[in-house]
């Protein structure tokens, strides 16, 4: 096909799973037709368990091959394309380099956008602040010296260079330790099915506090379309353990440093198009630095709950700017930010050890302030400790409003409370 003469007119999201699955109701509703891919990294992830409602399938329909999938797309127009969820960014990548005209990212070295050792490399070599970070190859291991040398400044988090959802990230305090941390990484299938390498990266030092910024980026411009701040504690085995998130409002300190960051992060990956949400640590005396980067919108459904607490995200901002794109619609020049109406937070329900749901919450959906909630252990099952965000979203998770941050932390103590007493050891 001759670019000069490709029309685009459709977009493409891959893996349309959790927050993802929002783009086909916002475009459809913009008049943009949505084509929908499945690959088999999704549901080796458990990101989804069946096949999604009228979506090709990467590995059945087009045996796996980018190419064909590339042939497909131009032959049906295809102007944008999206990554759903984690499992889609690699894809998506070779797609929007390949398409003719199509928004894309710069396009060498795209693997620093999700391959987190070649990201962090990337902002050493840029002289961005970034946590020291040693990269350990699959089927790697290390001995006790290897141990000691790496712990000689203190406690360190071990996290495998490819995955989601906080899985298999584990902090180590103690050089013995150190060796299986990074076995269990280095030796067993990632997240994806793959094989990824271990990071070793210095513990950010106290005090601790995570923001987890949302992005939409187009032209290399990078509009900020929501903060949060994350709680979370360590478990007893150094899972890193969510419990909470709140959002906050432009104004509320330190919103403006932690996002000058991200804008320079963005701009040290080359991110030029598309949503995107990164997680960075931040304390007065240290900084910000990076804690990870998903070029993809928040998953969870947080997308959503933004949108009710301020009246946009990044997910209905990039719908904007691809119906501006291939549908001629208009794209406001106030849309590329964002105002907090009311105090928000979700509590992501987790265990400290291993119990029995033993009948449904209570009436958690009546306490006060509660938008809505999600309660998806089953009774008479047994879960274990939680170790991963992925197990607290097997627990469930609950969005709460208030007027004041007074009233959102009673509820939100309220609301767990509830769910606790639901359980037996």
């Amino acid at each position: 096909m001759n670019p000069s003469r490709y029309r685009h007119s459709s977009v493409l999201v891959v893996d349309p799973v959790s927050s993802g699955a929002l783009y086909e109701p916002l475009l459809a509703g913009a008049g943009v037709p949505v084509l929908l891919l499945d690959t088999e990294r999704a549901r080796v992830a458990g990101l989804r368990s069946e096949a999604t409602p009228g979506a090709l399938n990467f590995e059945h329909d087009f045996e796996g091959n980018p190419e064909k999938l590339l042939r497909y797309c131009l032959d049906n127009a295809v102007g944008y394309v999206v990554a759903g969820a984690e499992s889609g960014i690699g894809l998506c990548e070779f797609l929007r380099e390949a398409l003719p005209d199509c928004p894309a990212n710069e396009p060498d070295r795209s693997t620093r956008r999700w391959c987190k050792d070649d990201m962090f490399a990337e902002l050493a070599s840029r002289g961005i602040p970034t946590l020291r970070t040693v990269s350990l190859p699959a089927g790697r291991e290390i001995d006790a010296q290897d141990a000691a040398d790496l712990l000689a400044d203190g406690p360190v988090v071990v996290k495998p260079s490819i995955g989601a959802g906080s899985v298999g990230v584990v902090m180590v305090k103690a050089a013995a330790e150190l060796p299986e941390a990074v076995h269990a990484i280095t030796t067993r299938p990632g997240f994806f099915g793959d094989r990824p390498n271990a990071l070793v990266q210095e513990l950010f030092p106290l005090p601790q506090h995570e923001y987890v910024i949302d992005t939409f980026s187009y032209g290399g411009t990078h509009e900020i379309l929501g903060v949060s701040r994350y709680d979370k504690r360590v478990s007893d085995d150094g899972s890193f353990v969510y419990e909470r998130i709140t959002w906050l409002a432009l104004d509320e300190a330190p919103v403006s440093v932690i996002c000058d960051y991200a804008k320079e992060v963005l701009d040290a990956l080359g991110v030029r198009v598309g949503s995107g949400h990164m997680e960075v640590m931040y304390n007065a005396e240290f900084g910000a630095r990076l804690i990870d980067f998903g070029a993809r919108a928040h998953g969870a459904g947080h997308p959503l709950k933004t949108f009710q607490l301020t009246g946009t995200s990044h997910i209905h901002r990039e719908c904007e700017f691809v119906a501006h794109r291939l549908a001629q619609r208009p794209l406001s020049t106030a849309g590329g930010s964002y105002a907090l109406a009311r105090r928000g937070a979700i509590i992501f329900f987790n265990l400290a050890r291993s119990a029995r749901y033993r009948a449904t919450a209570g009436d958690i959906a009546k306490l006060p302030g509660m938008v809505s909630v999600s309660v998806n252990a089953v009774p008479g099952r047994t879960y274990p400790a939680t170790r991963s965000l992925l197990d607290s979203l097997d627990l469930g998770l609950a969005f709460i409003e208030a007027d004041n941050e007074h009233d959102l932390d009673e509820r939100c103590q309220l609301a767990r409370a509830e769910f606790d007493l639901a359980f037996e050891s």
